[in-house]
């Protein structure tokens, strides 16, 4: 899992408000507006949907973005502080609900919602199994589609990530190899239709878009 002082600073007050405000610096923009086009890109490519899960779902800055393939959307998200704030942020965008959940443990039916979203939670869980864990409900939960992110070991920047580590006590990455993702991918029924890094070059991060076809 997550380490616990993580997850607390995660659930206060303080640490959803930091979260709120780390999305308005320049760096984290510039990445929002690039991982939105991507995101767009794969939106485009589906048939109608009429229900998505968002998890983890934060103060819902994909919610509007989501709405416009899916009108009704389920925010989920392991942070209580998180979800209250973004229902106040977000009072007049309707939701389909809002469900208080970990992303290892799901608790929705199988096949209940079309699209499955689940950006930026892989890299947070420091436990291998975890990770797995949680793609293995996510792909669980989708009827028709998937569309997550995952850090890549095998990039450029995570083999200089694991490189520097050796001299420094900076912690290397918490990944998954592509070959383990597309692997569990074919086990539970879906294709890959795309899954291209965030940047060409100096990202880690892989933006996964898969459709249910068995």
């Amino acid at each position: 899992m997550t380490l616990p002082h993580r997850l607390a600073e995660y659930n206060s007050p303080e640490g959803a408000r930091e979260y709120l405000e780390e999305y308005q610096k320049l760096h984290r923009r510039f990445s929002d507006a690039r991982e939105r086009r991507v995101l767009a890109r794969f939106l485009a490519r589906m048939e109608a949907l009429e229900t998505a899960l968002d998890l983890p779902c934060g103060w819902g800055r994909y919610l509007p973005f989501l709405r416009q393939k899916a009108p009704r959307v389920v925010q989920a998200d392991y942070s209580g502080e998180m979800l209250r704030l973004g229902s106040r942020l977000l009072a007049d965008t309707p939701v389909l609900g809002r469900l208080r959940a970990s992303g290892t443990d799901i608790p929705l039916a199988d096949r209940c919602v079309d699209l499955v979203f689940s950006m930026r939670l892989s890299h947070h869980l420091a436990d291998p199994a975890q990770r797995r864990r949680h793609l293995d409900e996510i792909l669980r939960v989708a009827r028709h589609y998937v569309v997550f992110s995952y850090f890549d070991a095998g990039t450029l920047k995570n083999r200089l990530r694991r490189l520097r580590a050796r001299f420094s006590p900076r912690k290397p990455k918490n990944t998954l190899t592509r070959a383990m993702v597309e692997d569990q991918l074919r086990a539970a029924g879906f294709q890959v239709l795309a899954a291209p890094l965030l940047f060409p070059l100096g990202s880690g991060h892989r933006l996964v878009f898969a459709e249910r076809v068995r």
